[in-house]
């Protein structure tokens, strides 16, 4: 996925005895963080110029494969947020890119609040926002007065896989805990077919690259991405599934706290 970036939620949120705020540390940054901060130094003058930097892709020029996948994608994601979410209500971002999502939601009357781990993208989502003449609070390390025990709506668009296998199951818990009873999750995750192709590309960068460790150990997505089976099995006890959507490229859960 073009433009996110996650770390656990342990190394952002620092949570009080009553989890009624939190502050986000951003001390132990993955090398994922420094691969979107290269990408997005790279790209940041074509997404903040694009007309809809809410689609915008590397072949947003072009409108190729990788951008009519985002218009996909972002349609499903968009109706899903219709169906479930109240705009009355506020909406938290996590893992927010460069804010692509939080433009949609803030055009349709959503008080958005985003974070990421990259300071470039968060930058970039703040200016976006800025031009574009549209409220949304965006951090990188720290939720400035923010208590994240209010939102009892989550996001997590293209978030999921970038979370080392072994703490996803302990990021979900964490989110849980932070949410209010009865929290509504959207979250997407890249389908079946893009799971190999991911998993392909990225034995394929490791054979060309194995001599520059820059990239070797900066891909998009250097962990597998979770199954349909997988991540069922890590929201059992915290979440009841109220939606799944299966498409050719993304699989969509609605989830809401137990």
């Amino acid at each position: 996925m073009e433009g996110k970036t996650w770390v656990p939620l342990k190394n952002f949120f620092h949570v009080n005895s009553r989890l009624s705020s939190a502050r986000c540390n951003f001390s132990n940054m993955s090398n994922q963080v420094e691969y979107y901060n290269h990408f997005g130094k790279i790209y940041r003058p074509e997404i903040l110029s694009c007309p809809e930097p809410e689609l915008w892709t590397t072949d947003y020029q072009e409108k190729g494969r990788v951008y009519k996948e985002m218009v996909e994608r972002t349609r499903q994601q968009t109706s899903l947020v219709e169906e479930y979410f109240s705009s009355e209500l506020p909406v938290l971002d996590a893992g927010c890119g460069f804010g692509r999502h939080a433009m949609i939601l803030a055009k349709k009357g959503f008080s958005v609040t985003g974070f990421d781990s990259s300071g470039i993208f968060i930058e970039i989502a703040n200016e976006l926002f800025r031009r574009h003449n549209l409220t949304g609070r965006f951090s990188k390390g720290e939720v400035a007065n923010v208590s994240l025990s209010q939102f009892s709506q989550i996001v997590l668009f293209d978030v999921v896989e970038h979370v080392k296998p072994s703490t996803r199951k302990q990021f979900l818990s964490e989110l849980h805990s932070l949410s209010l009873p009865s929290a509504v999750l959207i979250v997407s995750l890249p389908h079946v077919k893009k799971r190999f192709t991911s998993q392909l590309n990225n034995r394929l960068r490791r054979k060309i690259t194995q001599n520059f460790s820059f990239f070797l150990a900066r891909e998009e997505h250097p962990y597998p991405i979770p199954t349909r089976k997988d991540f069922e099995k890590f929201v059992r006890s915290l979440f009841t599934i109220l939606k799944f959507k299966e498409t050719a490229a993304t699989d969509y859960y609605v989830l809401r706290k137990l």
